[in-house]
């Protein structure tokens, strides 16, 4: 781009489009280095008028800002602070439903948008399916495609239900339908893209026409049946191939039915702060350049991918792995780390004196299959904690099976998304459990207390780091022997 920054957005027909689309919605512009404006006097920061996109980068030239995002809410009004904080959940109009298709490293872009092309017809097609048509966009963000719902195809479903619980579950639902054929296009593309549902409360996404925050790129948006002439050329900020009534047309109304559906697969959410462990988010991790082995030490990997998988995972995975050392059984070791995962998660959020609706409601977010009914449940005690089960033989909270396939998608997965190999996790997990005795195992509070609580943030230093290379060994020794642990990522029939 031949010209700076402040000429590109001094065009009055990109600072335009920018303005509308920030309209109503909390804005913010970033710099190298993360730098962000989101306030301006201690009230958010906002757009009004082709001026104040101009103004803006003008007046913040000295943090290098280069890119503008808004908010996927639509407010009634940010006139303070306390619009966006204490009055958020009663201050918000609309939200803006949208599907992340990202390419992992900005170096492949070239070879890698294709991909994210594909992706995005899987789910743009499922919409059509779903009675979604002509509210449907997509925006190049420069590295990655948006697939997005026009904010205002949602009418009568939100008196039922407020618009971030809305937007949350139409992406969840949305990848839930289509992940098996995302999966697929993730895996011929060698790991080079993922597909994540990003719905979280004040999340930013970028506007139409900004410029990307590195690439010499610009965003453009453009509508379904466009999506065979795309081209890297629509984003040469020089002359972007931008469709502007793509993000501006709708049909009022026409997605009701879909979030209908998807309110009752899913469910509200009752807990924001759980909001981004419930999302899915679908990831391969890309091959080795070299080969290594199935099982390598942490040496072998590369520990600048790796990061925390989060409580959920972590408590899910340590209660499978103290299952699996009392029982051995690999499968309802499974169903019993799902099950105590989402109870522990329950428990903490929601209190013991909450309605049960509300942990089978927990439950349900995180398992597909029907609910069983009380008569057929019996219960089981394992380490001195009591859950049902059900006449298949899996664990049962809130009145929902906790089947192996709900631990892979929900407990596994998220460990491979933070760069760790599962098999890894899992044999690291075995050896740190070793390390305590049964009389620890066997009570709930000092498992908690003594077993849990010490890695659940430090899982890579304190457990990873650890064990991975004493696991690895002890698993060459023990061969392709009964329960081998290729199962935990195997795809399964229902």
């Amino acid at each position: 781009m031949g010209r700076s920054v402040l000429e590109y957005y001094s065009q009055r027909n990109v600072a335009e489009e920018i303005a509308e689309f920030l309209r109503g919605r909390w804005a913010a512009l970033e710099g190298p280095g993360k730098r962000w404006v989101r306030w301006r006097k201690d009230k958010p920061f906002t757009v009004h008028n082709w001026r104040d996109v101009v103004l803006a980068i003008r007046e913040y030239s000295s943090l290098g800002v280069r890119t503008w995002y808004g908010t996927i809410e639509v407010y009634k009004q940010l006139n303070a602070r306390r619009d966006v904080e204490e009055l958020y959940e009663l201050n918000i109009s609309r939200v803006t439903p949208f599907i992340d298709i990202d390419i992992v490293d900005d170096d492949i872009i070239g070879k890698a948008w294709p991909c994210a092309l594909k992706a995005a017809r899987i789910i743009v097609e499922w919409l059509e399916d779903q009675g979604v048509v002509g509210s449907v966009y997509l925006l190049w963000s420069g590295a990655g495609v948006h697939v997005r719902i026009n904010e205002n195809a949602f009418s009568n479903v939100l008196s039922h239900a407020h618009p971030l619980d809305v937007t949350f579950a139409v992406v969840e639902y949305a990848l839930e339908a289509t992940q098996h054929q995302l999966l697929e296009v993730i895996r011929e593309c060698k790991g080079l893209i993922k597909v994540e549902n990003l719905i979280a409360p004040k999340k930013v996404f970028t506007a139409p026409l900004s410029l990307h925050r590195s690439l010499d790129r610009v965003a453009v948006a453009f509508k379904p049946n466009e999506l065979e002439d795309f081209t890297l050329e629509w984003s040469n900020p020089d002359n972007p191939n931008h469709n502007p009534s793509a993000w501006r047309s709708f049909r009022r109304g026409e997605a009701d039915e879909l979030a209908f559906r998807a309110l009752q697969r899913v469910g509200k959410v009752k807990s924001r702060k759980l909001m981004s462990a419930r999302a899915t988010k679908l990831y391969v991790p890309s091959p080795a350049p070299e080969q290594t082995p199935s099982h390598p030490t942490l040496e072998a990997l590369s520990l600048g991918e790796l990061r925390e998988p989060g409580r959920f995972p972590v408590m899910g995975l340590l209660q499978a792995a103290r299952y699996y050392m009392m029982r051995g059984d690999l499968e309802k070791a499974k169903s019993w780390g799902l099950n105590r995962a989402i109870f522990y998660a329950w428990a903490k959020y929601y209190g013991p004196h909450r309605r049960p609706i509300a942990l089978q409601r927990e439950a349900r977010r995180y398992a597909l299959q029907r609910q069983v009914l009380d008569s057929e449940l019996k219960w089981d005690e394992v380490g001195g904690e009591k859950a049902q089960v059900s006449p298949r033989g899996w664990y049962v909270i809130g009145g929902v099976e906790q089947r192996p396939e709900d631990f892979d998608r929900n407990i596994a997965r998220k460990f491979e998304e933070a760069g760790i190999k599962f098999s890894d996790a899992w044999h690291a997990a075995l050896e740190y459990l070793k390390k305590f005795p049964r009389s620890v195992l066997s009570d709930p509070q000092k498992f908690y207390k003594e077993v849990y609580e010490p890695v659940r943030d430090r899982f890579i230093e304190k457990v990873l780091k650890k064990y991975t290379r004493t696991s690895a060994s002890r698993e060459s020794k023990e061969g392709e022997s009964k329960g081998t642990l290729d199962k935990w990522l195997r795809p399964r029939k229902t």
